[in-house]
């Protein structure tokens, strides 16, 4: 159980890093140009169990393209949602991280699971994410359904 808190956490934390700030990266002649934009005024919407999440300013979501690898991230004082994507037809979701409620939820490798849809330059991410609760990590292991929802130029 702690191998898995160790592993979500480490996952939220890497997702949302990525998608606030992005790094270099390797360019090979294949790989697309980076690019970066932010939401162009279509509403991003991010549930979780159904409900919407709050505390996160979702006007200001950060798009970002890095070689292969697509990051989409907002963050906020009280929390924070972000996803990589590894590009392809479909794409693919890598990560996802999100905080709701003081507690930090992540889909990685064997943490959770997620799917994304395109349609245009909407896209759409969705599963279950696995974590705990930040302040009493030894309540044990939460798994929550999420939607994310947001347009990207």
């Amino acid at each position: 159980m702690n191998r898995s808190l160790v592993i979500a956490s480490a996952v939220v934390f890497a997702s949302i890093g990525l998608s606030a700030c992005g790094g270099g990266s390797d360019k090979g002649s294949d790989a697309p140009a980076d690019t970066a934009s932010a939401n162009t005024g279509a509403k991003t919407v991010v549930t979780v169990e159904g409900k919407d999440l709050t505390g996160v300013d979702l006007s200001n979501v950060g798009c970002t393209r890095q070689g292969d690898r697509f990051a989409i991230g907002a963050g906020g004082a009280s929390g924070g949602v972000g996803a990589t994507l590894k590009a392809g037809d479909p794409p693919t979701v890598e990560t996802v991280g999100i905080t709701v409620d003081g507690t930090a939820l992540a889909v990685g490798p064997g943490v959770g699971k997620a799917t994304v849809k395109v349609d245009g330059d909407r896209y759409t991410i969705s599963g279950t994410a696995t974590g705990a609760s930040v302040s009493n990590p030894m309540a044990g292991m939460v798994s929550k359904d999420f939607e994310i929802v947001v347009t990207c130029k």
